[in-house]
């Protein structure tokens, strides 16, 4: 279900929410005055959910994490569209953005958001762009805000499903039924398990959803469509795009 906002809602998701994708998310969460206050609760709810996914996931483990990072790592692009839903206890009905993403073993991320507004990110190496509409980008290095970009660059881990990046961040549990994989990712230490109870990815060929559930009781779901590694080659507006 897609819900239309009010002005005066639409209006604080761009200020408080915006984008609503793995940045706004972080940017939305306190990530200092906060962490040791969660630490208890997170490290609760972190046995229980360790206790959960080993007798949920008691599957035979056809697929390794390095036979995942490798066909995941097989091609150097890939493109397709995406959906997701916020869910969040301030609001009665969940938010819902679309748009189209790009990721490349190269260059990063590019994450056009196409609604409920329009808004486009850009992952580099070293740089996180963001930019709302026609307005002006603002471009952040770590330097600015390192938390953010520490954040930003597990999120990216997360969608190339660079399994070896993960593991230093994460207790990771694997399975496969009827040809998908499911990798369940418990994150080990602050600031992550202050932030997130665990994270769950999906997928086949390439990952289908992901799934981050906090520990305040929000959750985001991210599903991948049309997912395709053809052109291979960047036009030269997402080559610009990647130039910051």
């Amino acid at each position: 279900m897609q819900v239309k906002l009010s002005k005066k809602t639409r209006q604080f998701s761009k200020r408080k929410l915006a984008p609503l994708y793995l940045w706004g998310l972080v940017a939305s969460v306190p990530l200092t005055a906060n962490v040791q206050a969660a630490d208890t609760q997170a490290a609760n709810a972190q046995t229980t959910d360790v206790q959960a996914v080993n007798t949920q996931v008691a599957k035979t483990q056809a697929i390794s994490l390095t036979k995942l990072q490798q066909r995941l790592a097989e091609h150097s692009l890939v493109r397709g569209d995406f959906t997701q839903t916020r869910t969040m206890e301030m609001f009665s009905h969940p938010l819902v953005s679309q748009g189209q993403f790009l990721l490349t073993q190269q260059q990063g991320l590019l994450w056009q958001q196409t609604a409920p507004f329009p808004v486009k990110l850009t992952l580099t190496a070293d740089k996180l762009s963001q930019q709302f509409g026609d307005q002006p980008a603002q471009i952040m290095s770590a330097g600015d805000n390192p938390m953010v970009f520490y954040f930003s660059h597990v999120f990216l881990s997360l969608f190339k499903g660079d399994t070896s990046q993960l593991m230093e961040q994460f207790d990771l549990t694997l399975s496969e039924q009827d040809n998908e994989w499911q990798l369940v990712l418990v994150p080990t230490s602050a600031p992550l398990n202050a932030v997130f109870r665990n994270i769950t990815i999906r997928g086949d060929q390439h990952i289908n959803q992901l799934r981050l559930n906090e520990v305040r009781g929000d959750n985001t779901q991210i599903d991948f469509s049309h997912q395709r590694t053809t052109p291979a080659a960047l036009s030269a507006e997402e080559q610009r795009a990647f130039q910051l």
